[in-house]
């Protein structure tokens, strides 16, 4: 029986307990929305009720994982798992439990989530997520992919949009857009530039002022981390963000394929595969256009999902080879934010090679439009412009001439449309 599958979702399995939050917007300055309604919805209850349990009893997690705990712990021998930092160029073995940490990485400031004051709602809801998705995976384990009925797949789905959204990448790049992307694109280096953004914004350009934002700019510059975001903004985005990449997902052709060698994983595992990984893509659509994108489900296991007019070529009952293996396990490691993990016995594992980083994001000069300049935003990765970046990775997927992405909307009714569609989430 073939493992290929085409994933459903509806919006109630999608949201999975979508916790509603104020979603403020910075230029300068912070400012906040007005606050919608509380929700009723009884899968949220619950996670403000464990939530505020955690609170109560002192026992708030303030180590996060920026990927799950159960998704690592596949990766484990003997209790251990081979972390590679590729910034630092070193690797060390540790307990899952100990691997991919942030401190606070999903704390909240109280009140943030409407109908609790826990600053760790968010990790509830992580944790209400991954829960879902680990019974998944334990099916998947005992039953085969072909055993996982709508249910399963949407929440695996939901799970693997999550793990773009939580990401350190994700929100880096957001913080960098939002930091040093604006300061290019404003040119506010130049003289005046400052007074001037402020005046358009109705503010007085004292010589104060003027001094306290160039302050903060030279600080966000030199660490986008430093951005003045509001946790409550990036929990609300990701969230959404989340909810579109699932629906996106699930339109696609599923695959599961077994891997003779080994496979890797990293901190950043929802790979994009494209037929030239260090090529500009930025009119395919991202997500929306992206031929393939592969999830590692194991060391020797990796769901790939086709956009829907790709042929699925490769039969998934057929195992890939050493070749496809390195294919992806470059592609994977290229995805990496700064961490890749591997089996303690993989030792070839923290020896590939991977570009160094690159700023998240490159802005080009589109031209004009009437007397504004049109700048347009490339997304990076390590292996961006790179010459030597895998080429059709995994090549039996692919066939002779890929199909060209479905056209994002074009016309003005049709953008209105979209914009319609998105609001009403």
């Amino acid at each position: 029986m073939t493992s290929q599958r085409k994933a459903t979702c509806s919006s109630r399995n999608r949201r999975e307990g979508n916790v509603t939050a104020s979603a403020p917007w910075c230029r300068f300055r912070l400012v906040k929305r007005r606050r919608r309604p509380p929700p009723a919805d009884p899968a949220l209850l619950e996670i403000f009720a464990a939530a505020n349990a955690m609170t109560a009893s002192g026992q708030e997690p303030r180590k996060h994982h920026v990927v799950p705990r159960f998704y690592l712990d596949r990766w484990a021998e003997d209790g251990r798992v081979c972390v590679t930092d590729l910034d630092a160029h070193k690797s060390h073995e540790t307990d899952p439990k100990n691997a991919l940490i942030e401190n606070d990485f999903y704390r909240v400031p109280a009140g943030t989530a409407l109908g609790s004051d826990s600053p760790v709602v968010w990790e509830a809801w992580l944790s209400k997520v991954e829960g879902n998705a680990a019974s998944v995976f334990d099916k998947l384990d005992r039953d085969g992919f072909v055993a996982l009925d709508d249910e399963d797949l949407s929440r695996l789905a939901f799970f693997v949009a999550v793990q773009t959204t939580r990401s350190r990448w994700h929100r880096f790049q957001g913080r960098w857009m939002a930091s040093v992307g604006i300061y290019r694109a404003m040119e506010l280096d130049r003289p005046g530039a400052v007074e001037t953004q402020l005046r358009a914004l109705g503010e007085d350009p004292t010589p104060e002022h003027v001094a306290e934002v160039e302050a903060y700019w030279a600080k966000v510059l030199a660490d986008p981390w430093q951005m003045n975001l509001s946790a409550s903004f990036e929990m609300d985005t990701a969230q959404r963000a989340a909810g579109d990449l699932a629906d996106l997902l699930v339109k696609r052709r599923w695959a599961v394929y077994e891997s003779d060698k080994a496979l890797i994983t990293c901190d950043e595992p929802v790979v994009s595969l494209w037929e030239h990984m260090g090529a500009d893509h930025i009119r395919d659509g991202g997500y929306f256009g992206t031929p393939i994108i592969v999830f590692p489900l194991g060391p020797h296991q990796i769901l790939a999902m086709f956009r829907d007019n790709m042929p699925v070529l490769h039969n998934p009952e057929t195992p890939l080879d050493w070749r496809a293996s390195l294919d992806l396990n470059q592609t994977i490691a290229g995805n990496a934010f700064r961490n890749i993990v591997s089996q303690p016995s993989n030792r070839a594992a923290p020896k590939l090679y991977v570009p160094d980083s690159k700023e998240p994001t490159q802005l080009q000069n589109a031209g004009k439009n009437g007397n504004q300049e049109l700048v347009r935003w490339r997304v990076m990765r390590r292996w961006s412009d790179e010459h030597d970046a895998p080429q059709r990775p995994v090549r039996s997927w692919w066939p002779p001439i890929v199909p060209p992405a479905p056209s994002p909307p074009r016309t003005r009714e049709e953008w209105a449309d979209e914009r319609r569609r998105w609001d009403a989430r």
